[in-house]
């Protein structure tokens, strides 16, 4: 699991809502400040707080003002940490969030439905 964007807390996506267009309009998070080696399937981070339902915009405005936000996909054999998110500009002047696309890994869409 890739833990290094936990060196300092970060927002925890596990799960979204999507659009009729197919894109991400709001999200499931918390905000964790490290990992929790002790849990049964693997080591998830740490929350510091609850679990809450927001927009995308406020995901948006978390990564303008430089705060990580990462996915978390969970299967089987444990959790893991995607690649970072990103804020997407659509041609038409719109923001989105997206997974860092430079990055190989799973897609937002991936994630678990709200």
């Amino acid at each position: 699991m890739n833990t290094q964007v936990l060196d300092m807390p970060a927002h925890v996506v596990t799960g979204v809502q999507l659009d009729h267009l197919g894109q991400v309009a709001r999200v499931r998070w918390y905000l964790a400040d490290g990992v929790d080696e002790t849990v049964h399937a693997g080591a998830v981070p740490r929350p510091v707080t609850a679990e809450s339902v927001v927009d995308t915009l406020e995901v948006i405005d978390k990564l303008l003002d430089a705060e990580p936000v990462v996915p978390l996909f969970r299967s089987p054999s444990g959790a893991r940490l995607g690649a970072m998110i990103k804020v997407h500009v659509q041609a038409d002047g719109t923001e989105s969030i997206e997974v860092d696309p430079s990055l190989p890994g799973q897609s937002l869409r991936d994630l678990p439905r709200l």
